[in-house]
């Protein structure tokens, strides 16, 4: 659409100059506003809805296939989230976030991370127990959204 205006005002179709410099600023004005407005930053306070894609563990050396869940976590500060209280497998845990991206549409810890609306976690549990200790290695994916003026 700019490259039409464009076209327009430098072939003068146009005979006021001044006409061809406004139109290109509203135009050049509502795209940037159309395309900040798509875009969402993570910040302190938002929360995200999300629904697990896969959900498995590893369990005294046999896979498990859970159904998966649906959760939701807020960014409690700069460097946590927190899990809602919902009955899900993350119910009321919180997890380090060591580092966000300039674009605010990634975040890591040392068990997850959450990149463009997914979200992974991994993570190995020592189990113990009267003969030997167990390992269980569980390992979740999911898609995410942020939701507006709700609360975890």
């Amino acid at each position: 659409m700019t490259y039409i205006i464009s076209y327009i005002c430098i072939r003068k179709i146009y005979w006021n100059n001044n006409l061809c410099h406004k139109i290109m600023n509203k135009t050049l004005l509502v795209l940037i506003f159309l395309l900040l407005s798509t875009q969402s930053f993570a910040k302190v306070g938002d929360v995200y809805y999300c629904e697990m894609t896969q959900a498995i563990e590893l369990k005294e050396g046999k896979l498990v296939n859970y159904i998966p869940q649906k959760f939701k976590f807020t960014i409690e500060s700069d460097n946590k989230i927190r899990f809602g209280l919902d009955t899900n497998y993350f119910r009321g845990s919180a997890f380090e976030v060591i580092e966000f991206s300039n674009n605010g549409e990634q975040f890591y810890g040392d068990n997850f991370k959450y990149s463009y609306g997914d979200f992974y976690f991994a993570d190995v549990f020592r189990w113990p127990s009267t003969d030997v200790d167990t390992l269980t290695a569980t390992a979740v994916s999911a898609t995410c959204a942020i939701l507006e003026e709700y609360s975890v």
